[in-house]
């Protein structure tokens, strides 16, 4: 079902997809836990919100690749070099 918005804007020309490895996210997000004071920032739990998070936007990646707007970003690195890498794609809007 569209959504009640789209008439109202514009389609879109660039999805970046901000991405690291499971790895890397289970170990941000325990260190997020650390700090957090949420109950469900363990291993077990996180490697299953991950699991629901690709389930939910794989077929989204896909569509909009499917028409030449995905840039994918290495999110493996730190902060200022995503930063970097976002900046660079925005740029050449």
């Amino acid at each position: 079902q569209p959504c009640p918005l789209c008439p109202q804007i514009a389609p879109p020309t660039l999805l970046l997809y901000v991405d690291a490895g499971k790895d890397t996210m289970v170990k941000r997000l325990l260190k997020r836990g650390e700090t957090s004071g949420r109950v469900d920032d363990n291993e077990e739990t996180i490697k299953k919100r991950l699991e629901t998070y690709y389930k939910a936007t794989e077929p989204v990646i896909a569509f909009y690749k499917s028409r030449g707007i995905v840039r994918q970003l290495n999110a493996e690195g730190s902060v200022e070099e995503v930063f970097q890498q976002v900046c660079t794609h925005l740029d050449c809007l």
